[in-house]
């Protein structure tokens, strides 16, 4: 990945020739703060996506996968995403249901 840049259009890295796009959230840290909404993938440019979610101190919570194909299948139509409509990819943490 040394070609791209930190801001580089379409996918964030690639491995063995799939290309991630990541995307994450996290609550501000105030209380009762809660992730609510997720941005949406603007566009398709990658082969699978990972959405993390970070707690307030930046430790990881949950991380779920989603093929191009099944994320533009599921999310085309919606114009807002939450983290329980990312839950419905594959986890990527095993311990997490």
């Amino acid at each position: 990945m040394q070609q791209r840049s930190q801001v580089a259009k379409g996918f964030d890295f690639e491995f063995q020739n799939i290309r991630y796009q990541v995307k994450a959230n996290r609550p501000s840290g105030n209380k009762g703060s809660e992730v609510t909404l997720v941005a949406k993938a603007k566009n398709m440019n990658w082969d699978k996506l990972i959405w993390i979610l970070y707690n307030p101190q930046y430790e990881l919570q949950e991380a779920w996968l989603w093929d191009a194909s099944a994320y533009y299948q599921k999310f085309a139509h919606k114009k807002r995403l939450s983290p329980n409509d990312m839950r419905l990819g594959k986890n990527l943490i095993s311990n997490q249901p």
